[in-house]
């Protein structure tokens, strides 16, 4: 019965391949048609003509509207209120929390509308100026396509979420030119379990948006900086590795004061009177004002939208001034809090980087203040940074370490980069459990996993847990005075089971708890996962473990699997997490 379930699930592995391919084609489309949605709206507001095309890595020019500038963010947040209140309010914030809720909370379904919606509230709020990424809205807009195909073809939720994951892999891997940080980003934060075939389909995804994403939108790395791809670059002696775990302490404490000041913004901003238009508003009023002060002061503004040009100049030591650099910090970390606070929609994954590239690059500066022969490059400090920001805010480790590698060309420092990455996450954790994304949904009540958890129940086999504790009986025979799980049968066929256990008041009696509606047949060799899911398909309390799966008669069966045996697997897995 149950190796019958898993046959036909094997059998739609081809049509699992084509949907993967599906969702990576749109992973792909979707991320070019994104940017083309925010150069659109960056391009109108900031510049006043109509034009798609915008390079996030080179400043906007101050020049146009002068103190005038205030007022587009504001614009920006009137038209992405009405667009969130009217049509999606899921769509509101980073995205990847309602993309975990949807896998945990509710079958791995999303309304069809939130790709239109997100996309278009998304690409406004960035385009305007809000201190956010393209990151969230493109993993939420992928994972919403991956689900509406998971509904429109007939299939189990397991692999609805599995085409969910590849959707949003397929979107990341697309936007940032990074097809490992694609598949891992899945991996530890969307993949409730991990098999050959989530794999293959989270890859196939991947690679086809990656490849449609060099050739609509290039095959350059994110950030290119020359120095980085020269071979000798990078963490000369061994002992320097050694400030990158302070570097990674700096950047937890960070992280985490990211974490508590987004949701405290957003407390802040609910309790504030009016509606969602007054408080969305006022919150882009102030990054307004921001900058402008910046484009006054300065001459660039800095810390509105993605930021990517003023990380380049991080990287490239234009921007070096460590006390300056710290301000950028604080003042990005202030702008991205206003921005999502409000009510804006966009990723966090580009404020992260921003703010681990300027608190990089000013350790590094002061350290070449005290020791100009370190032989530590000040942008060495700076992808560090920007990998322990990431890895520490959301969780996704290994995600960030890869993703820094393929967005810089750079392979070179991954040492600096793995040891402030792993310091930065492990503090993190000590003082906020939680990540950027868990939290919004413990605040709800919603529990879900964070990062890459040892899949310790999937190594088990059900013949690992069940018990022997089981007695065979021919039908009319007396019932045994012990506990256990009776089999009732005729003629080497199972009629029905009844469950005994020892009532305190009355040990002589016993408590039958299933009729034969409420069991199933499963293999001994099967995967613990695989005979959950199969109990769960049939509703079954009790499975009872055949020698194999072609034998179903009493004769074969060896074992039982009850709820005492599946609470004694997650206790065992409990003490090794």
């Amino acid at each position: 019965m149950g190796a019958q379930v898993l046959e036909n699930e094997d059998r739609g592995i081809f049509l699992l391949c084509i949907l993967a391919i599906m969702v990576g084609v749109i992973g792909g489309i979707g991320a070019w048609i994104f940017r083309l949605l925010i150069g659109f709206f960056h391009n109108l507001l900031f510049l006043g003509k109509f034009d798609l095309y915008y390079d996030a890595n080179i400043h906007t020019p101050t020049d146009v509207w002068g103190a005038w500038v205030i007022a587009v963010p504001m614009i920006g947040a009137v038209g992405v209120a009405w667009l969130v209140k009217t049509f999606a309010p899921e769509a509101k914030g980073h995205g990847v929390p309602e993309v975990m809720d949807a896998i945990h909370y509710n079958n791995g379904h999303i309304r069809p509308v939130v790709v239109i919606v997100k996309s278009l509230a998304s690409a406004l709020s960035i385009g305007s100026g809000g201190a956010i990424g393209r990151e969230g809205p493109i993993i939420q807009i992928g994972a919403t396509f991956g689900s509406v195909l998971g509904s429109w073809v007939t299939m189990s939720t397991r692999q609805r979420v599995v085409l969910m994951a590849a959707g949003a892999g397929a979107g990341i891997a697309a936007t940032f030119n990074a097809p490992l940080g694609g598949v891992l980003f899945a991996v530890e934060l969307l993949l409730v379990s991990i098999s050959a075939q989530s794999i293959l389909l989270v890859s196939i995804s991947t690679v086809v948006a990656t490849y449609i994403g060099r050739l609509l939108l290039g095959a350059n790395p994110s950030f290119e900086v020359p120095a980085l791809q020269h071979p000798g670059f990078g963490v000369e002696p061994v002992w320097g590795l050694i400030l990158f775990i302070p570097l990674g302490l700096l950047c937890g404490l960070a992280g985490t004061l990211f974490i508590r000041a987004i949701y405290w913004a957003e407390d802040k901003f609910d309790a504030m009177p009016g509606n969602y238009y007054t408080r969305h508003v006022t919150g882009m009023a102030c990054v307004g004002v921001m900058i402008y002060l910046f484009q006054r002061y300065t001459g660039e503004f800095y810390v509105q939208g993605v930021g990517y040009a003023t990380i380049l100049d991080v990287l490239l030591e234009t921007l070096s001034d460590p006390w300056f650099l710290l301000l950028l910090f604080a003042l990005k970390m202030v702008a991205t809090c206003l921005t999502l606070g409000s009510g804006a929609s966009g990723g966090v994954f580009s404020p992260s980087l921003f703010m681990g590239a300027t608190l990089g690059a000013s350790m590094g500066s002061l350290v070449h203040m005290v020791y100009p022969e370190i032989g530590v490059g000040i942008p060495v400090f700076a992808i560090a940074g920007m990998a322990a920001m990431i890895g520490s805010t959301t969780g996704a480790i290994f995600t960030s370490v890869i993703m820094l590698c393929e967005m810089t060309g750079d392979y070179h420092m991954m040492l600096p980069t793995m040891l402030c990455t792993a310091t930065a996450y492990a503090l993190r954790r000590r003082l906020s459990p939680a990540s950027i994304y868990t939290l919004k949904l413990n605040r709800r009540g919603h529990t879900v996993p964070e990062g890459l958890a040892a899949a310790s129940l999937a190594a088990n086999r059900i013949q690992d847990i069940m018990t022997r504790n089981f007695t065979l009986l021919k039908e009319g025979d007396d019932l045994p005075k012990t506990p256990g799980i009776v089999i009732w049968t005729r003629e080497d066929e199972i009629t029905g089971i009844e469950r005994r256990f020892i009532n305190k008041d009355a040990p002589e009696t016993s408590l039958t708890t299933g009729e034969a509606s409420s069991y199933t047949i499963i293999p001994e060799d099967m995967s613990l996962i695989d005979g959950l899911r199969v109990m769960t398909d049939h509703n079954a309390e009790v499975a009872l473990v055949s020698i194999s799966a072609e034998a179903a008669n009493s004769s074969s069966i060896v074992g039982v699997v009850t709820s005492t045996e599946l609470i004694g697997a997650l206790k065992a897995t409990a003490k090794l997490q």
